[in-house]
């Protein structure tokens, strides 16, 4: 047996066919065939929980954020790799290098889920998996400068002589980021190993990811680091927009994510 508001809720939902769709009360009350009075009450509870919203006090109803963030998570960690995927490959195809995703793991790490290997054999090493830190790896630069991890004093392990130990550089690392999309790590996992990484978001704008491109060296000095981050920062936006979001401003936008 249905329950009459449950089924109402449910039924004003589900008559939105686009993200950009809007529906004001009295179509809600033609829809449900209830009086706008009551239309009116349901929509506010509807909003009052984020499942809907409207811009302005009196403009239409749109979907709300809380239904986009209980879309993201409808979709999982098998569904992210799936909408990754095609932009990893393209990543791969532009840079010859190996392409990574990772998702933040605990309040202090980065795990590994998806990769794509490079054309070339050395340097080619299994990420999946693979848990890293986030001070030392492009990845991790990303969360500190977009996501809700902080430094607040914590210990910066050397694990290479190029590892960045000073809270203030790395301070100065994260802005960078924020400014330009992009972050970068030379060296500071693995002495010879360079990489970049970008953000990815979802609906609601906050990190779900962090695409990440690596190589040795040798073929990623670091004057081409620019280049593969504005491409890495290009694609991570096109798999955000993929998840639902919009193309978030690096300068002030939520949260995200890179491996090196």
């Amino acid at each position: 047996m249905s329950i009459q508001a449950v089924d109402r809720a449910l039924r004003v939902l589900r008559a939105f066919e686009t993200p950009e769709q809007e529906i004001g009360v009295r179509e809600v009350a033609r829809l449900l065939n209830v009086h706008k009075s009551t239309a009116s009450r349901l929509t506010g509870t509807l909003a009052d929980n984020g499942l809907l919203e409207r811009v302005r006090v009196g403009e239409p109803f749109r979907l709300g954020p809380e239904l986009r963030r209980l879309g993201a998570l409808a979709l999982g960690r098998r569904d992210l790799r799936a909408h990754a995927r095609p932009g990893m490959e393209a990543l791969m195809t532009e840079t010859g290098e190996t392409v990574t995703l990772a998702v933040p793991e605990g309040a202090w790490e980065l795990r590994v889920i998806s990769q794509v290997n490079g054309r070339f054999v050395v340097g080619l090493t299994d990420w999946v998996g693979r848990v890293t830190p986030l001070h030392a790896t492009s990845d991790g630069k990303i969360a500190l400068a977009f996501g809700p991890a902080k430094l607040d004093g914590t210990a910066l392990e050397a694990l290479t002589p190029n590892t960045v130990t000073d809270v203030a550089e790395l301070t100065r690392q994260l802005e960078l980021a924020r400014r330009d999309g992009w972050a970068t790590a030379i060296g500071e996992l693995e002495e010879g190993l360079h990489g970049v990484a970008a953000p990815i978001f979802d609906g609601p704008g906050r990190l779900v990811a962090a695409l990440s491109v690596s190589g040795p060296s040798y073929r990623c000095p670091p004057d081409r680091l620019p280049d593969m981050g504005r491409s890495c920062a290009r694609i991570a936006d096109s798999i955000s927009s993929r998840l639902g979001a919009g193309s978030p401003d690096s300068k002030d936008g939520p949260e995200a994510v890179a491996v090196a």
